[in-house]
């Protein structure tokens, strides 16, 4: 996401209302492999390219992705609509609140309007891919030096074979004064660039490191190039609802007129506490102060 406040809409709303390939896209784009998802039903922890028999790697986001679809399952139509949303830049959170109404095609009547806030943890996609190539392992680190070096390697057969620019400039050059090999701090001959007079070299090898690296790059770290500077990920979901919202997916509305109704009675049971233990409290807790005025502690 580019625009967090204003990308998180149209994110949400596919998220929650779109087609499983649609859905499967959208987490595929806009969370980290290895996200992580917190539910008052269910949970989902970081955890990214684990073995599983007859499947292959699996990794949390997948996991997220099945639980959208078993929620599409349970309620093919959603109304879902976001009211507002703020980041926080300092902290990359983002903050959504969400006006949902849920309801399971097969249960008659029922129908749950419920509100929450969402907390989504973000990261700068170049950080995180920063970070990813750090953890590689050693045996993918060695496949992206590999490429590298058959990508350089394809560019000095090419130069060599069309004009041998590699060669180092000639006596006749050298002393007209108009080249004059370069050397590293340890003496070594430093490689020349390509001839100019030679174009096949010449285009041949911008071309050829470019495609091999960027394929390398694609096959080592599974991302597309491109600027991703200023692109925020999701790597974490937290979905928040009141007690009485997340009772309504089971009980529907009488669950949340039973939860309400004990929301009050725990708070008349606060004043008839205090009605009842306040003189006791004032009694222990008044004390004076060099001979001053009491003063309640």
């Amino acid at each position: 996401m580019e625009h967090p406040v204003k990308d998180i809409r149209r994110v949400i709303g596919t998220l929650c209302q779109g087609s499983p390939q649609e859905q499967e896209d959208t987490l595929s784009r806009y969370f980290t492999p290895s996200a992580s998802f917190v539910h008052p039903f269910c949970r989902v922890p970081h955890f990214d390219n684990i073995y599983i028999p007859r499947h292959g790697l699996l990794n949390s986001r997948e996991i997220i992705q099945y639980i959208y679809k078993w929620y599409k399952i349970l309620s093919p139509k959603i109304d879902i609509e976001v009211e507002s949303a703020v980041f926080d830049q300092k902290s990359s959170l983002l903050y959504v609140n969400v006006a949902q109404t849920f309801s399971i095609w097969f249960l008659p009547f029922h129908k749950s309007p419920v509100r929450l806030v969402t907390v989504l943890h973000l990261v700068r996609e170049d950080e995180f891919k920063n970070n990813h190539n750090k953890s590689r392992n050693p045996h993918r680190r060695l496949l992206s030096e590999n490429n590298n070096v058959l990508a350089i390697q394809h560019v000095t057969d090419n130069d060599s074979d069309h004009s041998g620019s590699l060669e180092g400039p000639s006596y006749a050059s050298v002393a007209a004064g108009d080249a004059t090999p370069e050397k590293t701090e340890e003496g070594i001959p430093m490689a020349h660039p390509p001839n100019p007079s030679n174009p096949v070299a010449v285009e041949n090898a911008p071309v050829a490191s470019a495609r091999a690296s960027g394929e390398a790059e694609r096959l080592v770290d599974g991302f597309n190039g491109g600027n991703n500077s200023k692109r925020y990920l999701i790597t974490k979901q937290e979905d928040f609802y009141q007690v009485n919202d997340w009772l309504k997916f089971v009980f529907s509305s009488p669950g949340a007129w039973m939860w309400y109704a004990i929301q009050v009675w725990n708070s008349i049971l606060c004043v008839v506490g205090v009605v009842l233990f306040e003189p006791l409290i004032r009694a222990i807790g008044i004390r004076r102060e060099g001979g001053g005025k009491p003063k309640w502690t």
